[in-house]
């Protein structure tokens, strides 16, 4: 569903990844992890086409996407960490916008639309403005725009932050449900608890490179041995190059 192979970008002076490779397949749920400036924001942002890789390939889909490349977006749902949000429409014009941009038939908008503001608890606040809106709630809108149109494939950028602890729950159970009916999942955070019992697999990104890749069976058997996955992060951060 999603292959990198050996990219490299940067911003002028500042090389942000270094021959970064990965593999997510159909059905998995995969945990990005690395501290702030490790480079998972750059990756999504290639992914989306909003960066130009050094070098490098990228194939989402079984498609290998150039930059400038548009049509393979409408296989997808990205959700930024600082989301990009028009705050003079409201929440409930914004979502129609975004379904319109997804090419989501009139038939079904509206009912697609209102799927996601009573998922997210958003009725009551739907016709306001999203000027008004609180930092959780704007989080709440941008995951929606992301789920409109049922996408083949999550691009989840530090999703979860902002959230309240019932639908930060609610969503990860979904997720889980996601990729159990085919849907893939690449899903960032700097925070190890909020992905150790959601994931299946979790990459280690630090410093642009890749540092280790584990599946939940090698984390789960950390505990055995009297350790953690957190010790093992802090671990590899902490490792001089």
């Amino acid at each position: 569903m999603l292959e990198v192979q050996g990219v490299d970008a940067g911003y002028k002076d500042l090389q942000a990844l270094w021959d970064v490779s990965l593999r997510v397949s159909e059905g998995e749920l995969v945990a990005l992890v690395g501290p702030n400036g490790a480079g998972k924001s750059t990756l999504f942002k290639l992914l989306m086409g909003l960066l130009e890789p050094d070098s490098g390939k990228i194939h989402i889909t079984n498609e290998e996407i150039h930059f400038g490349d548009t049509a393979y977006k409408n296989k997808i749902g990205y959700a930024p960490e600082s989301p990009i949000l028009y705050e003079y429409l409201t929440g409930l014009e914004f979502l129609h916008f975004i379904a319109s941009a997804k090419r989501v038939s009139k038939e079904l908008q509206e009912s697609e639309i209102l799927k996601w503001i009573d998922f997210f608890d958003l009725s009551l606040k739907s016709g306001e403005l999203i000027k008004n809106y609180s930092h959780g709630m704007r989080r709440k809108i941008s995951l929606g725009a992301a789920l409109i149109g049922a996408p083949e494939i999550l691009f989840l950028d530090e999703a979860t932050n902002g959230l309240d602890p019932e639908s930060s729950y609610k969503f990860k159970q979904y997720l889980k449900n996601y990729c159990n009916n085919g849907g893939t999942v690449l899903f960032s955070s700097h925070i190890i608890e909020t992905v150790e019992h959601l994931c299946d697999r979790i990459i280690i990104l630090h410093q642009g490179r890749i540092r280790k890749e584990l599946e939940r069976k090698k984390w789960e058997g950390l505990r055995e041995q009297g350790s953690s996955l957190e010790q093992l992060f802090i671990n590899l951060i902490q490792e001089k190059d």
